[in-house]
């Protein structure tokens, strides 16, 4: 894909994104989930055991507004943090280095650092605008507990998506099993540009 073709598909992934929850500039919803795995036995087995005490891996996966999965990494162990795998990945690198990318970001919870191209909600939101903020910011969550309801659908070839009371009761489900246990502390930024850039995002368009 060239580059002007790849601008012009970021571009129309963000505009989806504003359009479902108002949050500008994003291209993906970052997440990490563990997938049971049976005991790899070995010197290294604890390794692959989770913080929920059972073997899996930490699977990561990032989300566009269309729920289709844009990229997945599957070789971290059940005890990796989902910052470590994310850190480590080729989408982080690519954020890092592609300038095509500068001024767009991936939404991830407060697990990671907030940077530029991966902004978290606010651990300990202080005014109506940052609570405006972390209630846009949260939609992908939510996106990433539907992607994964929809891949259920095709697994078990089921054309009909059960009625709209059953559906939010199976999201909200996803989102318990899913998520990491939220800390009233942000992890620290190694860049500063992150908590700047997050500022002005609040400020232009969730404070009015």
């Amino acid at each position: 894909m060239n580059n002007d073709l790849l601008l012009d598909v970021t571009h129309l992934v963000s505009r989806k994104f504003f359009n479902i929850a108002g949050f500008p500039k994003v291209i993906g919803a970052l997440d990490g989930t563990f997938v049971r795995i049976i005991s790899p036995g070995g010197e290294d087995a604890e390794r692959f055991r989770c913080r929920k005490s059972y073997f899996a891996l930490n699977v990561q996966t990032i989300i566009d507004a269309d729920l289709v999965i844009r990229n997945v990494v599957a070789r971290w162990p059940g005890s990796a943090h989902d910052s470590t795998v994310f850190n480590n990945s080729a989408a982080c690198l690519s954020l890092k280095t592609n300038e095509l990318y500068r001024d767009f970001h991936l939404l991830g919870d407060t697990g990671y650092a907030c940077e530029k191209y991966l902004l978290t909600p606010f651990g300990n939101p202080r005014t109506l605008a940052e609570v405006r903020y972390n209630k846009s910011h949260r939609v992908p969550a939510i996106i990433v507990a539907c992607c994964v309801l929809h891949n259920l659908c095709i697994r078990l070839d089921d054309p009909e998506p059960p009625a709209d009371p059953q559906i939010e009761a199976l999201v909200q489900q996803l989102e318990l099993e899913n998520d990491d246990v939220t800390p009233s502390f942000e992890i620290s930024s190694r860049c500063p540009a992150g908590f700047a850039k997050r500022n002005v995002i609040v400020t232009n368009f969730f404070s009015g």
